[in-house]
């Protein structure tokens, strides 16, 4: 610490130790080691919080700790908290000391990497060239994102020559740390001034077509019920591109560390924006599974799916132009695939986004192809802001919105030649129709989108949010229209079943207001559990089964009180999507698209209709 008090006297910055105090703002009451961070943001009683630490440390007596997984999940945990008190961060500068050991590593969003060890001992100038580097560093160089400007009255960032003003909290973000890191703000460009924008950064894959591109050009070509774009770009920070690429430029990366085959490292969800590829959820105290927690999994295989001819139906499409990708059933084996869940309550993750696509590997995993996998810092502002489907002030709301969005599905898909492939309760929004015949909702996030015809992204096929994808998705059979509107189906069953549950007391009624609503149910005690957990075989088992028409009493028996009403609908929707046809549900696609999207407009129409009837017989 002399050192500290002398060389880093007059810097604005110093390292910290929490060794024996949890940091403000932890998830899992985390002790953090060492850390930099600002002179100036210590709270009362010495305490610090995660959201100003710059740089994370760990410190281990015994030198042989140096390669551990042990210790790596550790720090990978302390990049996790980092990340999720500063949703804004690009990525995470780190280090650990294993005795006289020193290893430096940089988490960003294609994963950890780390410099050769040395031995401070041994190398003296060297740490301390490394130890007041960090100090010395600029915002950009630790990881914090100067795209975002600051003033007396808040944060904002300018686009086409405007500010836009963000609330200080976003609306939504990522915990996990491989993903895309989506974190969404509502913006407006006066202050004061209504929200009437929301601003979203991310980092997609750069094998992906960007979504302010799809969405712009579904403006222009006149689609009606999803999110307006206003403005896109990548973002460029001191000049230059703010990429993976970028960041890891001149390195010369060594053999991939390999893990357990029990762990893997993989996209994680939306969010997901993050489902993992582990055994069980049995095992969340393995080592294997605290990864998974974190964002992070451990196995570099990848699964892929080859096509093989079949003669076409004259009335049916598939998602391949007349290839069909062989089923997974084969292969299902091969790895559990798990949704993120809470590490007490073993809930899915759905307050973040945490859409997924085939797993693919990153920096650690062993890509056949590539080191890592490039992402691309992204900005794009959209309106309106919205409410979130959980957010419904009564019943009506939630099914109109729910209606318009398939509109806009479909607009998407006939005016704008997109198909969104990621429909799921994180993707719709509620909104305030400001003339008659304005949507009541709308779509968004296009991250997954795909422009109809364009060629191969390159990033892996299997696109969406795991307990709303479709039964042929989950089979590994090519994505179209009819996949999407299935999701569409299990939203809102999953709605029924997760919200509607209200105080005692509050006042009855087919519309009844949701203000005093409190509780949502685990969805861990439901039918609905086997939608997320288990292989993609399992899962489209479970969904099956679910859709046969005993089966799919057993779910509507765990609607929720204020959702009691709504079965005759749910059971309309099951009939649209699943007719028998051969003696079997039918999954695949009819060619002419209006047979399954106007069976599903017109029985929310229907139920509207009897919802607003019995509520004048009410009245």
């Amino acid at each position: 610490m002399k050192f500290q008090s002398t060389v880093l006297s007059r810097l604005s910055r110093r390292y910290y130790t929490s060794a024996n105090q949890v940091l403000r703002g932890s998830e899992a009451d985390r002790k953090l080691d060492m850390f930099l961070t600002s002179v100036d943001v210590t709270l009362s009683n010495s305490e610090h919080d995660w959201s100003s630490v710059l740089v994370i440390g760990e410190h281990k007596q015994n030198p042989a700790e140096d390669r551990a997984t042990k210790t790596l999940i550790q720090l990978a945990g302390y990049a996790r908290e980092v990340f999720g008190s500063q949703p804004d961060r690009r990525f995470v500068p780190g280090f650990t000391i294993c005795g006289s050991l020193m290893r430096l590593w940089v988490f960003d969003r294609s994963g950890p990497y780390n410099s050769e060890v040395f031995d401070i001992h041994m190398e003296p100038e060297r740490f301390i060239r490394v130890i007041a580097g960090y100090a010395l560093m600029t915002e950009a160089e630790l990881g914090l994102n100067t795209f975002i400007k600051r003033d007396a009255t808040g944060k904002y960032i300018v686009v086409r020559g405007v500010r836009i003003f963000q609330e200080d909290h976003p609306i939504a973000s990522q915990k996990a740390i491989v993903c895309r890191g989506t974190t969404c703000y509502r913006g407006r460009r006066g202050d004061p001034g209504e929200w009437e924008h929301v601003v979203k950064f991310a980092w997609p894959s750069d094998k992906r077509q960007r979504e302010g591109d799809l969405l712009k050009l579904a403006k222009e070509r006149g689609v009606k019920g999803i999110a307006e774009w206003f403005h896109h770009e990548q973002i460029t920070i001191d000049g230059n591109p703010d990429t993976i690429a970028h960041f890891r430029r001149g390195m010369k990366f060594g053999a991939p560390r390999k893990l357990s085959s029990k762990a893997s490292w993989v996209d994680s969800m939306e969010s997901s924006q993050a489902y993992s590829r582990t055994r069980s959820l049995r095992r969340s105290r393995s080592s294997a599974a605290r990864l998974t927690g974190l964002g992070i999994s451990t196995s570099s295989t990848t699964i892929s799916s080859s096509g093989q001819k079949r003669k076409r139906d004259e009335g049916f499409v598939d998602g391949n132009s007349g290839k069909r990708s062989r089923s997974i059933e084969s292969r299902s084996n091969v790895a559990d695939v798990e949704i993120i869940v809470d590490a007490e309550k073993r809930e899915p993750d759905t307050t973040s986004h945490h859409s997924i696509q085939e797993a693919e590997p990153d920096s650690l995993a062993g890509c056949e192809s590539e080191t890592y996998g490039n992402r691309i810092h992204c900005c794009l502002v959209v309106s309106p802001a919205g409410r979130p489907l959980h957010a419904y002030s009564s019943v009506g709301e939630l099914l109109e919105a729910l209606r318009d969005a398939i509109r806009g599905h479909k607009s998407l898909l006939e005016d704008g030649k997109i198909l969104h492939r990621d429909i799921s309760e994180n993707n719709i929004i509620i909104t305030e129709a400001a003339t008659k015949g304005d949507p009541k909702g709308m779509l968004i996030d296009l991250d997954l989108a795909k422009e109809l015809d364009s060629l191969p992204s390159g990033a892996s096929h299997r696109t969406g949010t795991m307990q709303f994808m479709a039964i042929e998705v989950l089979q590994g059979k090519g994505h179209t229209y009819r996949h999407d509107v299935e999701s569409f189906f299990y939203v809102f069953t999953w709605m029924c079943i997760r919200y509607g549950y209200e105080d005692v007391g509050e006042t009855s009624g087919p519309r009844r207001s949701t203000a005093k609503k409190t509780r949502t149910r685990p969805i861990s005690t439901t039918r609905l559990r086997g939608w997320y957990t288990g292989t993609y075989a399992e899962i489209a088992r479970n969904k099956l089964g679910d859709m046969d028409k005993n089966g799919f009493e057993d779910i509507v028996a765990e609607f929720a009180p204020q959702f009691e009403n709504q079965k005759q609908l749910a059971r309309e929707l099951r009939s649209a999507l699943f007719p028998i046809r051969d003696g079997a549900i039918f999954t695949a696609t009819f060619r002419n698209n209006y047979i399954m999207y106007d069976g599903m407009i017109d029985a929310f129409s229907r139920a509207i209709d009897r919802l607003r009837k019995e509520e004048q017989a009410i009245a």
